[in-house]
């Protein structure tokens, strides 16, 4: 099984914090959907071996998919997914990133129409003025109405985004008991990220602004994991926690999309700036929305490959598993690549465990404990191979 990313590179503003890549010119949308069409096409031609994968998510991510006119939305949803012979009801998953400014109820109605069954709706903080810090285009009470009129209209699932670590006044316990009395199914929650290309980068480097200090992060981590451990989720992934779920074989509303990256497998990305993976190769599409439509207009995709080695899988194992509830076994990583981290690295994986920052599950499997996640990437890094054997 596998997931087909469509990267819609639109958005109405910039985001002070964002370097995701997108464009607030709208005026190329058509043409942008028609190179999105003809890319699918492509790939299955140029690479014949995605014609023998089932796709069993889709994924509609940004930019902004929501600020897409409805009509061409279904254009190019319908097209890409014909050409690729996915039948919607045959999907596991359909998500729809969208931003509250856009729901309105004939969007909403049309989305689902179309066969959108899961929102994921960037909220970032119900605080007004951090909102405008960040240069986001919805109040707050806007983001509390936009998913109360999506549940009402009939959406099955929806998922919320959330920033913490962010230097301003704003009432991170407010935004955290605000989420859980909305209809949510599941949350992410990222920690603000200073990157160079934006304006927030910009700032800090100028000295303009400062970061909130580390031990502001950390505390804002550890109240939320408090507060989704005491409603009952299920923090399944470092900046992921599902609701519980009535259904027999799938107790917590987990992301099946993004669970798929996180497990290695393959995945199918269209459009500018989108990246896939299948096998042993790793591609980058061009973020560049007039050179990617313009190369593939020409016929050729616009992309870096990488070809990624058994210590490349190995290491990117290590720290997708480490990122999870599930964890590791290091004996499927020996049959998967040859390596295991206990014998790699046996005096730092003993030391890690002796410190309980790796404790052991049933059935051979490592994970770090929730008290540890938020430092998770380090421990992992730790165990990294470094070269070929």
């Amino acid at each position: 099984m596998a997931g087909l990313y469509i990267h819609v590179p639109f958005c109405r503003q910039a985001c002070h914090y964002c370097d995701f890549h997108f464009s607030t010119r709208l005026d190329t949308m058509e043409a942008l959907v028609e190179a999105i069409v003809t890319e699918a096409s492509m790939r299955l031609h140029m690479d014949r071996s995605w014609n023998d994968i089932s796709f069993n998510t889709l994924y509609l991510g940004g930019g902004t998919p929501s600020l897409l006119p409805s009509n061409l939305l279904k254009r190019m949803v319908l097209e890409v997914t014909q050409v690729m012979g996915i039948h919607h009801d045959a999907l596991d998953e359909f998500t729809l990133e969208a931003n509250p400014e856009d729901m309105s109820e004939d969007k909403i109605k049309a989305w689902i129409d179309l066969g959108v069954r899961r929102l994921s709706v960037g909220v970032q903080t119900f605080d007004d003025p951090t909102l405008r810090w960040m240069n986001r285009a919805h109040t707050g009470q806007q983001a509390v109405d936009a998913l109360v009129r999506a549940q009402r209209c009939g959406v099955e699932s929806m998922s919320m985004d959330l920033i913490y670590g962010v230097p301003t006044s704003r009432n991170w316990e407010f935004d955290v008991r605000t989420a859980l009395g909305l209809p949510l199914q599941h949350l992410s929650a990222y920690a603000l990220m200073v990157e160079p290309n934006t304006v927030l980068g910009s700032r800090v480097g100028k000295g303009e602004q400062r970061e909130a200090p580390e031990s502001h992060v950390v505390q804002a981590y550890d109240m939320l994991c408090n507060h989704m451990h005491s409603a009952g989720w299920e923090h399944y992934e470092t900046s992921n926690w599902a609701a519980p779920s009535t259904m027999v074989d799938r107790p917590f509303h987990r992301a099946l999309h993004n669970s798929s990256y996180w497990s290695g497998k393959p995945y199918l990305a269209l459009g500018p700036g989108a990246h896939g993976f299948h096998h042993t190769t790793r591609y980058a599409n061009v973020a560049n929305n007039p050179r990617y439509i313009r190369a593939i207009q020409q016929g050729v995709l616009a992309q870096t490959v990488e070809h990624l080695s058994h210590v490349d899988r190995y290491n990117e194992a290590l720290m997708t598993g480490l990122r999870t509830a599930d964890g590791i076994s290091p004996q499927s990583l020996a049959q998967a690549w040859g390596m295991r981290p206990d014998v790699q690295e046996a005096e730092v994986w003993s030391r890690l465990v002796r410190e309980g920052r790796l404790t052991a599950l049933s059935g051979g499997r490592y994970r770090i404990p929730e008290v540890h996640w938020i430092t998770g990437d380090q421990v992992a890094a730790s165990l990294f191979c470094v070269s070929e054997t």
